[in-house]
Order: structure tokens, then sequence, then C-alpha cells
């Protein structure tokens, strides 16, 4: 029976559906959210890169791959059901917190923007599904997902539907003004041709259906209103993880009673061979004509075929299946078979109803249970959620420096505490409710030092208690996490234009930092004048282009982090390293800080929205590139007197307009 249960790794599939495309934009949604897993082993099926089995350079592999993406990839969560996990954030992922009044915020959900790179054609990869962004859901459980891809200017019955959702959760995300990733999910949506028909040749189209609005129809009556002429009298089968705790099921009865189905099963919730349910449900299915079932062992088991290395799945997945001999009509999604998840303005939910194609007549995947088992306490969907939960959220601007922090709860907040890891950090008074408020100078400062290590902060409001995750922005401006490139090493990288020669030498530079272990070797600095010289004009000259590029293809954030950053490679960086003797010879050290000079007033001149648009990023270069006077002294004092006349002569030839390194 199991051969019949469709089955793919979730990682693999996203990216075989995603096929090596260049991703634009992502927008991803979750009820739990481990933001250390995300960044580890979810991201990088956003790209066709070969990454470094070492966790850490695999981020900094990452960090220089989402460099195009700069405020395009976001994660809308439940800020009650934060996984803290083994691992803390550091990326340039948004992490945006979504709390209903009522309910939990509890789609899962990916919009990945792609583009095809051969023709330029854009598309919408859509991820509809059960599974957290945890490792739980995405390497643990048994979990379902629905795939499909809505093509620019293409036809779609999705696409309006979608559009809604997305409006709907900028909506409940009204703390945050910016939200640049749905944005660009929205402008691919906007073209999108509205299929105005439910079916086409005999055939129902996707329909996706969400919940969690004041007077949206409860998920009964959305199935109804779509398909119900083809559900009724259909066999039906549902499998979700979690039931309400009750003698009787109103959602299921509601689903029973409305489409009266020829035969039905549900799938029994088991933890450690106990039924999390009450004896009086069970009693009622039963009653009321309905069978209890398993999945088969095959699905249930990972590890190997050998029981001693086999090890037991949790199910996760929430799906309802309508068939006949001849079709079969499937929900996929993140609706448990509970009160909450199906009335209209409960939880937020969100699932895909779509026909499947059938080449054999559709029979159960559960197997049935005939003999009753022995019963625990009933789990909800919301167990282990709000253990601790505080209503209050934060954020950093690495550009500015600026924190705040907003107290989203009812009426006004009670004095709170912030920790990390038990250590007390600073104290925030009485918040009003929904107005973000300005920390202190020096308690910005604080946290900016701790954000380096995690993005998990302890908040402690009279007594209540609970971890919040900070949304952090001007990622361009955060240091790196790669901090100590030589400026040869800088000026080297800048010169590998091909994204796969640049993330060889971030795997091969990163193994070298971590100690001695499998890398690319290293290649030994050029040693004349003339190859020390044409690599640093090369460097800059590469570097120039890039950001040129970035600027005229509207890459604005691309440009930042080169231009104004606190990254491993960008301007600053490489500048401030000058007034370190030990960087190299002052004649080295002082042309590359003309060519930045340069680069900079090219800049300045061609692009001056952009240059005005990071006070403080100009604030840092500017300050960097005042060292070229003390270099300047220094090739003097060296010298003799005719230097300082040659200097005169050649800097201003060299930073004029036949300047021989051009951006």
């Amino acid at each position: 029976m199991s051969e019949g249960i469709p089955r793919a790794v979730l990682t693999e599939a996203l990216r075989a559906q995603i096929n090596g495309r260049e991703v634009l934009a992502a927008v991803f949604c979750t009820f739990r959210f481990d933001p250390g897993f995300f960044e580890r082993e979810i991201l990088p099926a956003l790209f066709d890169l070969q990454l470094h089995q070492d966790p850490q350079i695999r981020r900094v592999q990452l960090e220089e791959a989402l460099r195009p993406l700069a405020g395009r990839v976001a994660v809308y969560y439940d800020p009650g059901a934060i996984v803290t996990g083994d691992g803390t954030a550091c990326l340039d992922v948004r992490r945006i917190p979504v709390r209903p009044r009522t309910g939990y915020f509890h789609p899962k959900n990916a919009f990945i923007l792609v583009r095809d790179t051969s023709t330029q054609e854009r598309s919408l990869v859509v991820l509809t599904g059960s599974a957290n962004l945890t490792q739980a859901g995405w390497w643990e459980n048994v979990e379902c997902a629905h795939l499909e891809e809505i093509a620019e200017y293409g036809r779609s019955r999705t696409a309006p539907e979608i559009q809604r959702f997305l409006r709907h959760l900028r909506t409940m995300a009204k703390n945050f003004e910016t939200h640049a990733a749905l944005d660009e999910v929205h402008s691919v949506l906007r073209t999108a041709q509205p299929i105005a028909h439910r079916t086409a040749n005999g055939r129902l189209h996707p329909h996706f259906l969400f919940n969690g609005r004041r007077g949206a129809q409860s998920l009964v009556d959305q199935l109804d209103a779509v398909a119900g002429q083809w559900l009724r009298h259909a066999d039906l089968e549902v499998l979700s993880p979690y039931l309400d705790d009750a003698d009787a099921s109103v959602p299921l009865e509601t689903l029973i009673d409305r489409f009266q189905p020829g035969k039905w099963r549900v799938l029994l919730p088991e933890e450690g061979g106990l039924a999390r349910c009450r004896p009086e449900l069970y009693d009622w299915v039963r009653e009321r004509g309905g069978e209890w079932g398993r999945l088969p062992k095959a699905v249930l088991t990972r590890g190997g075929k050998q029981a001693a290395v086999a090890t037991h799945r949790s199910v996760h997945a929430k799906v309802y299946r309508f068939f006949t001999k001849d079709w079969e009509i499937t929900l996929v999604g993140s609706f448990n078979l509970t009160s909450p998840a199906h009335s209209g303005s409960g939880n937020v939910e969100s699932g895909m109803l779509s026909e499947v194609a059938v080449d054999r007549r559709p029979r159960f995947w559960l197997e049935a249970i005939e003999e009753p088992p022995p019963f625990a306490q009933p789990v909800g969907e919301d167990d282990g959620v709000d253990q601790g939960y505080v209503p209050l959220l934060a954020r950093y601007d690495w550009a500015s420096g600026q924190a705040e922090v907003l107290w989203d709860g009812a009426g006004e907040s009670r004095p709170i505490q912030v920790y990390d890891r038990g250590v007390h950090l600073f104290d925030v008074g009485q918040l009003e409710r929904a107005v973000w408020t300005a920390l202190t100078v020096d308690d910005a400062a604080i946290l900016r030092e701790r954000l380096r290590e995690t993005s998990f902060l302890t908040a402690v409001a009279g007594d209540q208690r609970g971890i919040v995750l900070v949304h952090e922005t001007g990622m361009a401006h955060r240091p790196s996490i790669l901090l100590d490139l030589s400026p040869a090493d800088i000026l080297r990288y800048w010169s590998m234009l091909p994204a796969e020669q640049r993330n060889a030498y971030l795997a091969a530079h990163g193994e070298a930092l971590r100690g001695p272990g499998e890398g690319l070797p290293m290649e030994a600095p050029p040693d004349t004048i003339f190859d020390r010289f044409a690599g640093i004009f090369h460097g800059f000259a590469s570097l120039g282009r890039a950001v040129r590029d970035a600027l005229d293809e509207e890459r604005v954030e691309e440009a930042r982090f080169r231009m104004f950053g606190a990254k491993y490679d960008s301007v600053p960086v490489l500048v401030e390293q000058m007034a370190n003797e030990t960087a190299g010879d002052p004649l080295d050290r002082y042309l590359m800080v003309l060519c930045a000079q340069q680069l900079a007033d090219h800049v300045r001149r061609d692009f001056p929205a952009f240059w005005a648009s990071d006070p403080a990023g100009i604030s840092r270069l500017e300050e960097a590139l005042a060292v070229r006077a003390v270099l300047r002294e220094q090739l003097i004092a060296r010298n003799d007197a005719e230097m300082a006349e040659f200097l005169d002569w050649y800097e201003p030839r060299f930073l004029g307009e036949t300047a021989v390194v051009t951006a």
C-alpha cells in the first residue's frame, strides 16, 4: 500500500523546482521558526552552489550569495513559536514576527521568484505545505507539500488568491514599514492573467485556500464553494497530527455532514505507542461510521531497513483526500483537524486544493486500526507554544546604529528587563502599545555587540518571560563572518568575477582560517612591483565594474555592500587596514588608498542619489580615506624633496578625468 503514497525529500524537491534558475526574492511563512537551522540547511536550496560541508564556511559562502538579494529574503513567523535550536541567525534575512489577535500564525509557505538567465523569463515557485522551518519539519517528520509555478504574464487561477493572502500578510505585519520581498513577489503576481473558471476540460484548477481574516469563510465552506459538487459522496481520508481535545470533533462532523462521504478514515495521532486523543473521541468516530488508521511502517521509519537502525518518524502532515475510482482531489497545507484551523477567523492557515493525476484507482493511504490502542493526554496544536511568550518586538539597524523596541501586547507594558543567556543587558521602561521606542545610545551599543554572537534575547516583563528574535536591517554594515582577509586577499577577491571562482576562494580561505584540513591551495602573492601595481589596478577596476553594473541594474543594496559596507571585501574595510604598518609597503598602501579615492569620486559623480543615500557609510569611508595624507608624508620622508613634487603632479592626474583606473 505504501507504494501508492508519493514521497520525496522536501529540500531536493524545492531545489529541483528552482532548477538552477537565479533567485530574485523569497518569502517564507512558518509557525515554528528555527533561524539557525533555516540559514544553514534551508537557504542553500535557493542557490545552485557547491557549498562547503563545514557550517561556518557554508555561512560565509551564503553571505556572499545573498548580496544580490539584499533585503529580499524574508521569513514571517509566529513569535510565540521560536525555536532557538543549536545556532543563531547572522545572514541577511528579514525576520518579521506576525501575531494575530486570535489564534496562531500557522501557514507554511514559500514564494520564490526565479529568473531564467538565458531567456530572462521570470516565474514564481509556490510551495504550500505542513513543514515548519525547523529541523523536525524539513528533516525528521512525515510532512506534505504541493509545488506549482506561476509564469510572469501567464494564466493562473491561484495568482489572485495568493495576492489576497500576501496583502493580508502585510496587514498583519503592520509594525514593519518595508516588505521588499513581498513587493518583488507581487510584481510577478500582478502580471498573471486570472483564470475565472474553476475547471478546464473537466479537471479542477488548483485553488489556494486560506483563512484567518475577519469575515472569512470556514474551511468547509471554501471547499464546498470550489468543489462541492465533486466532493460529495466521495471517499474521504484525513491526515492531521492534532485534534480537538473533546469527546466529539466539530470540524470532522461538519465535513461528514456536508460532503456525506462513502467511506472515511482518519489518522490516529500517536506518540510512543499511545493515542493522543480522548477515548470518547475514538469511540465517537467509530459510532459515526468512520475508521481510524495509521500510515504504513515503511513511511514511518527512517535510517535503513534494519530495525536496529531504523527510527520512528512523527506524522506532521495535514492532508484531506477526496477520491473515487476515477479521480482524486487533495487539500495539502497547514489545516489541522481542529476548530481554530477550520474557523474562518481563528488561526491563519493556508492550503492548496488540486486534482491529482491518477493512473490507477486511488486507495486509502492509512491502514485501518481494528483494536483500540492505549490512550494518553491529548496534545493540542499549541503544545509547547507560549511557554513564556512576551509580546516584545526588537529591531536593530546596522547602518544607523539605532535600536528600537515595540510592545505588541494589550495596553502599556510593565517595565522590562532584557537578558542574554542569563546576563542582564539593559532595562526598558514602560512602553506604549504599538509604538517603536528608541533605546539609549549605550543600550543600542550593548545590543550591537551581542548581535555579533546571537540574535536571541530574553525579555522579562513582570511574571512574563520569553525569547525575542531581533529583526536586523542595514546588513551591508553588519561586520562579516569572515573579517581577517588581508588587503592582498581582498584585491584578489575583487578580481574574481565568476561566482564559482569567488565561492571556491571563500571555501579555501575559510578552511585556512579554521586550521589544517582539506581545501584549495592558496596562491602566493606576486613579488614584483609591476605585478603588485597591476594587481591593485585590476582589483579596483573589477570592483568598479561590479558597482557600476549593480547600480545600472538597480541592485542598489549590492552596491551598498561593496562601497559602504562592513564586510570582509567592502571598500571601507580595505582602506581602514591601510593605517596599519603591517599591511604592507607604504607605497602599495598609498596606491590602494588613491585607487579607493578615485573610485569613490567616480561613484559620487555618476550616482549622486546612491552616494547621498548612506550618510553613515560615506562618513566611515571618508574617515578611512583620510589616511592618504599620512601615507603621503611617509613616502616623502622616506625619499627626497622631489617625491613631494612628483606627488603634487601625479595625484591630480590620477584622480582627474583622465584617470588610469575607471569604474
